[in-house]
């Protein structure tokens, strides 16, 4: 999970939101670590066999206050889990940098 914030907060300083003041760039942290997170849950849905699916969501749901238990979910029903996560950092990485760059 360490790695994880480790990441969204090198995503933000990527952005460059200098002009942005820390309450707004504090803000809009936790607004892109909830995007970042949906996205990545998601993700980690379509990987999981068919035969399976339904049990992790169900996990995810039941534990979704408790990070720690629902990486040990990912662990176990997603083989390769990290690569899809940092696949989807890249994607909402380009994503974000070409909406700050259309705006």
């Amino acid at each position: 999970m360490a790695l994880l914030n480790e990441k969204l907060v090198s995503i933000v300083q990527d952005l460059d939101l200098g002009e942005i003041n820390e309450t707004k760039k504090l803000s809009l942290l936790d607004e892109i670590g909830e995007i970042l997170t949906q996205r990545i849950i998601l993700r980690l849905i379509t990987e999981v066999p068919k035969d399976k699916k339904d049990l992790f969501i169900q996990k995810i749901n039941d534990h979704k206050n408790e990070p720690d238990k629902i990486l040990l979910y990912i662990d176990y029903f997603v083989d390769d889990a990290d690569k899809f996560i940092d696949e989807e950092l890249d994607n909402y990485k380009k994503d974000l940098q070409k909406a700050v760059k259309t705006t």
